[in-house]
This record gives C-alpha cells, structure tokens and sequence, in this order.
C-alpha cells in the first residue's frame, strides 16, 4: 500500500466512530427535515442543507426556519451564534494549514466540527504533507457520512408521505428534535465521568 493509501486508510478508522454519530443523528435530522419544514422533494434540500454546514445543532435548529419561510438574516444570526465557537477552532489551525491552498483550506475550514477539530488537533502525523492529506481525507469522509445521514432520512420521510398522511408522520416523529438534547447529556456525562476518574 503506497502512502496516500496508508494515510486514508488511518483518516477512515479515525473516522468510524465519527461514522456512527453522524449518520445517525443526521438520519433524525433528515427525518426531522422531512416530516416538519414542509418544503417539496424534502431528500433535496436534505442534501443542499448537509452540505452547507455540517452542524447537528443547526440542522435541527433550521427546521422551524425553513418551516416559517423565515428570512436569510434570521437563518444567518441563528447560524452565527449556535457556530461560533467553529471560529476559534479556524484560527487555532492556520499554523497547520498555512502550505493548504487556498480553496482546499476552504473546505478544511468549512468541515471544522467538533469531532474533525478533535481528530485533527491529537493526530501525532508529524510530516506537513502527510498531515494536511489526512485531514482532507478525514473532512471529506466525514462530510459524506452526514450527507449520507440527513439524505437517507429525508428519503425515508418523502417514500412514507406515499402511504401515510403528514399529520400521521408529524405525530409520529413528534419529540424527535430532543434526539440532540440528549447527545449533548450524554457526551457531557461521559466527559464528567472522565474528568472524576482522572481526578482520582
């Protein structure tokens, strides 16, 4: 296996766990996407909206938005303040990425999510070029698998919209925006644990 096949094949299983989060809470966002934004060929803008921003809190969050028709400079705000802290992530990376081209840094800069920014800052791959093309490989991975996640979800939506009413769908993802409440409670008791047993 030549090199560029060594360092994908590492982004890919530092990636799989990120695998596992992403398609799943990107399904319920796409389910939530799909049963109650009420916009036509939901799977659509399922996939428009996972591309554009990689972030759980919003995908879920925009749903009532896009439901309202509301306005670009209320999506902006409400996007600029759940991902803030993305900026500080950007800033604390340009010294990696200061060889990155430009429009490839871009992208690097787009898919800077809390699990990429995690991965990326513990690599131990110390060669410039080797680090820059695992992080590309890891961005690029990780970003299919919300893709994937959302669009399926979607896609799941718009086939039962053919045999069920929308109210019946409505009714039966009812609750499923609190999917993202209960990540956050379970990452923060997981990270309380850790702090405890370290403490002690």
């Amino acid at each position: 296996m030549n090199i560029n096949g060594k360092i994908f094949r590492r982004a890919f299983i530092d990636s799989l766990p990120v695998l596992m989060g992403y398609t799943t809470m990107g399904f319920a966002a796409g389910v939530l996407m799909g049963a109650k934004a009420d916009v036509p060929f939901s799977p659509l803008w399922g996939f428009l909206t996972a591309a554009a921003f990689v972030s759980g809190t919003l995908s879920f969050a925009i749903v009532p938005l896009v439901a309202q028709s509301a306005s670009l400079a209320a999506v902006a705000a409400m996007t600029l303040m759940i991902n803030f802290r993305y900026a500080f992530y950007g800033i604390s990376m340009l010294s990696k990425w200061k060889t990155v081209p430009f429009f490839k840094k871009l992208f690097l800069i787009h898919m800077l999510t809390d699990e990429n920014y995690a991965l990326e800052t513990a690599s131990t791959i110390k060669d410039q070029k080797l680090y820059e093309k695992y992080c590309t490989y890891l961005s690029a991975l990780n970003l299919s698998y919300w893709i994937s996640g959302v669009t399926s979800g979607c896609l799941v939506v718009y086939a039962l919209e053919k045999a069920l009413s929308p109210e019946r769908i409505k009714a039966a993802t009812q609750g499923i925006e609190f999917a993202m409440v209960a990540l956050f409670l379970v990452i923060f008791t997981d990270q309380m644990r850790g702090f405890f047993r370290h403490g002690k």
